[in-house]
């Protein structure tokens, strides 16, 4: 049995100097492929230089909506950004365009000028990241999150659809908000949150849901799954949320590894 953790962080803080580590232990708890994601240009470029380094990780590249302070001001990636973004997602191990997406948050809820241009921005980067994935033939990693973020997550996507993929990572929405996102053509991937006692409503919801649709993450080092929780998450740890989301599905751990590992193959066409 193998499962993949197709949504991590290596590089954060929280692990130090620890990579080689961090990938041993998941390759000895049956994880084959770690996707990590970059958010913004120095990760972008660590995402790279590990993927490099160890032959179970790959790479997906991209900014983060709440990255976007890095960019001083302009209200979308540069010329050179974008020339910089291109390179990197011709790599032969990235296997994305992600993270990507919008988030409100953490805005006000009263709109001001500053609040507006922080949309807008966030808007712009989305799109122009939309559209580079579209012209390489890459799927997308998508953060959203906040009031007002589907809508305007939605609205952008749908232009786009039948000229790429996207997965909405850390899902927690409704039935009808993944039943939306699987008829435009998109899936979705579920952390260890589904674990938490709270996520009773989320557990109900994926019961509606057919299983081909998802795939598993750690979104590591964030949201550890039981029998971790609150302690700091790493790749290895996405078997736990593999094999519960498992068994609220209804079906054998085996049966489900099986199925996440096909879909994100099918997902991530430059997964070997």
């Amino acid at each position: 049995m193998e499962w993949f953790d197709t949504h991590a962080h290596l590089y954060a803080e929280d692990f130090g100097s620890e990579q080689a580590e961090l990938v041993k232990r998941a390759e000895a708890a049956s994880v084959t492929r770690i996707v990590t994601q970059g958010v913004n240009e120095e990760t972008n470029r660590l995402t790279i230089q590990y993927a490099e380094k160890f032959p179970t990780v790959f790479a997906a590249v991209g900014w983060q909506p709440t990255d976007l302070d890095l960019l001083k001001g302009a209200t979308e990636l540069s010329a050179a950004q974008l020339a910089e973004l291109k390179e990197q997602a011709l790599h032969p191990k990235t296997v994305a365009i992600g993270e990507i997406g919008l988030d409100y948050f953490r805005l006000p809820r009263r709109e001001t000028e500053r609040t507006e241009a922080i949309k807008i921005q966030q808007r712009n980067v989305f799109r122009q990241q939309l559209e580079l994935a579209a012209e390489l033939d890459l799927p997308c990693c998508i953060h959203q999150r906040g009031e007002g973020t589907l809508q305007d997550c939605l609205e952008i996507l749908r232009p786009f659809t039948g000229k790429l993929r996207a997965v909405f990572h850390c899902f927690v929405g409704s039935e009808e908000e993944a039943r939306t996102f699987f008829e435009l053509g998109h899936i979705i991937s579920i952390t260890g949150i589904v674990t938490f006692k709270k996520a009773e409503e989320l557990r109900e919801t994926l019961r509606l849901l057919p299983s081909e649709k998802m795939m598993v993450e750690t979104d590591s080092p964030y949201l550890a799954p039981e029998p971790f929780f609150r302690r700091r998450c790493e790749p290895a740890y996405v078997v736990h949320t593999g094999a519960r989301l498992a068994g609220i599905l209804g079906i054998s751990p085996e049966e489900f590894a099986r199925q996440t590992c096909y879909t994100a193959r099918k997902f991530f066409k430059k997964l070997t």
